[in-house]
């Protein structure tokens, strides 16, 4: 399966860069030029040599750690740029709008009144997608997604090989971190409720949002710099859209590495280095709004899990502390 999607990743940055630069009205312009009638027409043409039963529910787009070294060096770069330790990364989903495709009845229609299918993403430090699932279209909470996932599969049977313990800084569990929508887990790390906040826990979910933003902003720059998102996806063949937004995240990824017209010092968020006061990057002038998936968790925490948070808590409160956060909680940035 990955070879055939890596295939039509190469065939894209080869032959369509215009998918990530050029608007709706110019890609039909070259569709027509190459015979098409329209955009999708040409797309699904591209796409219709791939084996049909290839589902890319599950697209490792990036060197996905494979060992407890591979994950270790991940969680580096979250304690070195983010202060966020034993991190293996930020998990987020959104709605991919869509058209939806020729007698697929209310398959792609979510509580949100629109057709979609649905972004899940790992993201590390670097702004870098290290594995999408791309596809789910039912009306899951962002929760119900990733228990839906590979991933998540793995995770709960320690297929991951994430590190022990005994390798991990303060000996604490190695975690991924989620927004509210997602079950709090031994290895998931949410946000306190807003309700009845202490002190240390308005500071570990400050914590938490800081180390977070690397999912939004990676989001929101391919929101902005690839226009094909800019409007409901309109191929016939719902597996071939899957495939585009697989292509998407991997060409992001690529650009990161080789182009640096793509990402600049301004384009994602940052922090002011003497204030720590977030500047907001250039993608937010651009970028299409993508839904997020509505959460309806109800999950009752384990207290293995409230406790893993917990200790997290204590940490960002004690030895973990950085400087700025009293005070950014005082300005009520926190």
């Amino acid at each position: 399966m990955l070879g055939h999607v890596l295939l039509s990743v190469i065939f894209f940055s080869q032959e369509f860069a215009w998918i990530a630069s050029v608007s709706l009205n110019q890609a039909v312009k070259v569709a027509q030029k190459n015979n098409h009638q329209n955009i999708s027409v040409l797309l699904d043409s591209l796409l219709s040599g791939y084996d049909n039963s290839i589902r890319p529910d599950f697209g490792v787009i990036h060197e996905f750690p494979s060992t407890q070294q591979d994950w270790l060096e991940v969680a580096n770069g979250f304690e070195q740029k983010w202060q966020f330790i034993n991190c293996g990364g930020a998990l987020d989903g959104k709605h991919i709008r869509i058209v939806p495709p020729p007698h697929s009845g209310a398959q792609y229609y979510n509580y949100k009144n629109f057709y979609s299918i649905i972004l899940m993403a790992l993201v590390n430090a670097d702004y870098e997608f290290i594995f999408v699932d791309v596809g789910k279209n039912r009306r899951l909470s962002d929760g119900g997604v990733i228990e839906s996932t590979k991933f998540y599969h793995k995770l709960i049977h320690g297929q991951l090989h994430l590190p022990n313990n005994t390798d991990t800084e303060n000996n604490f569990n190695f975690v991924f971190l989620g927004d509210e929508a997602f079950s709090v887990h031994e290895n998931f790390l949410k946000p306190y409720p807003q309700r009845d906040l202490s002190y240390s826990k308005i500071i570990f979910n400050y914590r938490l949002s800081r180390a977070r933003n690397v999912s939004e902003n990676a989001f929101g720059l391919i929101a902005a710099r690839f226009r094909i998102l800019h409007t409901p996806i309109h191929m016939k063949n719902p597996e071939n859209i899957c495939y585009v937004v697989l292509a998407i995240c991997s060409l992001h990824n690529f650009l990161r590495k080789r182009d640096t017209s793509y990402t600049t010092s301004t384009s994602f968020d940052q922090e002011n280095l003497i204030t720590k006061e977030l500047q907001v990057g250039d993608w937010r002038k651009n970028a299409v709004n993508m839904t997020k998936l509505e959460s309806r968790n109800k999950k009752v925490a384990t207290i293995a899990a409230k406790t893993n948070r917990d200790n997290y808590t204590s940490y960002f409160n004690s030895d973990g502390k950085v400087d700025w956060q009293d005070e950014m909680l005082a300005k009520g940035k926190a």
